[in-house]
């Protein structure tokens, strides 16, 4: 038993070390995340708005080629009004002038609509592509220091990876179970001293029976309180 103690010691040592490179580290890895996050937001919405602009200016292109197809027709058809024969032909001919006209009338409307529609889009992708520029700047600076900060530490972290993985591996799975879970409920601290005759996690006083256990060191003791694992330094009696 007091092996797998010593194990989950260890565990306990290897871990605060990897977690204080990581704290090191800072806020930037949310930063980094969080900017490219932001970035790819931008970029879809000036995927849209790019589109918008084509669709809008395609939409004004027709308009206007109908614009001019109709103010044609309409010449055509004030030449052949002099040439009706009939009052049906006139008619009609009266009918499709006054379609042509109508639709002119529209479609002058809906361009000069457009126009200020597509420079509205315009002025808001100039927004977004400043806006994509100051993100992308902010991004590399804070992706430099980050990896600036990675180099520092990376030879220590991998070490230190190395030294858990293969001190995992001869763990009893049970108990890393229990570890893992203590470890990342309780602030990084899963295994702590009680050699004061308190929980060196949460402070709680231990009572007598639970400092007999330690101190026979014959099984796992976990604080009744916050749940952590106990270890006991018999080195500490004398003092």
């Amino acid at each position: 038993m007091q092996k797998k103690l010593q194990q989950l010691t260890d565990l306990q040592t290897l871990d605060t070390k990897l977690y204080k490179i990581e704290k090191a580290k800072g806020n930037l890895p949310y930063l980094v995340n969080e900017f490219t996050r932001e970035i790819n937001e931008i970029q879809k919405v000036l995927e849209e708005l790019n589109t918008d602009f084509s669709d809008t200016k395609k939409d004004i292109l027709d308009s206007k080629a109908t614009v001019d197809e109709s103010n044609k027709l309409l010449e055509k058809y004030k030449d052949q009004r002099s040439m009706v024969t009939n009052n049906k032909e006139y008619e009609a001919l009266v009918n499709e002038m006054a379609y042509r006209e109508n639709l002119v009338e529209e479609l002058t409307l809906k361009i000069s609509e457009s126009n200020v529609n597509l420079q509205s889009i315009t002025e808001n992708i100039d927004q977004q592509n400043k806006l994509l520029e100051e993100k992308t700047e902010t991004l590399k600076e804070k992706q430099k220091q980050l990896d600036e900060k990675l180099a520092a530490t990376a030879e220590d972290e991998k070490k230190l990876a190395e030294k858990r993985n293969k001190l995992v591996a001869k763990i009893d799975k049970h108990l890393y179970n229990l570890y893992e879970r203590i470890y990342s409920s309780k602030n990084q601290a899963a295994v702590v001293p009680a050699d004061e005759g308190h929980c060196g996690g949460c402070f709680t006083v231990l009572p007598s029976q639970k400092l007999s256990e330690l101190k026979r060191g014959d099984s796992i003791v976990q604080c009744d309180t916050c749940s952590r694992i106990l270890i006991y330094s018999f080195g500490n009696e004398s003092k």
